[in-house]
């Protein structure tokens, strides 16, 4: 009985990770590319929002200091698409290695919470 009321709980605590809601972090070179990956994301149905606004950039790359522009994405999403999502843009973004961040919602507005949880 005892292992039954752990696994149980276990998968209370499956189905409860399954619909966190999370914010994926990535960037594009330019407002046309940001615009594209995001619309692509929303219509594969892999996120259920995407800002971008445009940002400097500085950075190291193969050991020069490198100074640029680009775009940074925001994509609202659940943890159970991340992988998906995570697949999908290496296989359509134009960097090599794209940075592609996880960011948990400890807090935020339950309303809006429960759209992006929806599956419309």
């Amino acid at each position: 009985m005892g292992s039954r009321l752990r696994k149980g709980a276990y998968l209370i605590h499956a189905r409860n990770v399954a619909i966190m809601s999370i914010t994926v972090y990535t960037t594009a070179p330019d407002e046309k590319t940001a615009e594209a990956l995001s619309k692509a994301i929303i219509e594969e149905s892999l996120g259920k929002c995407c800002n971008f606004w445009p940002v400097r950039t500085i950075y190291s790359w193969k050991g020069e200091i490198k100074n640029d522009t680009e775009h940074v994405i925001f994509i609202k999403t659940t943890k159970n698409k991340f992988k998906d999502l995570e697949k999908y843009i290496v296989k359509n973004h134009l960097y090599s290695m794209p940075a592609i961040v996880s960011l948990s919602w400890d807090d935020s507005h339950e309303p809006f919470k429960n759209w992006i949880n929806t599956n419309e």
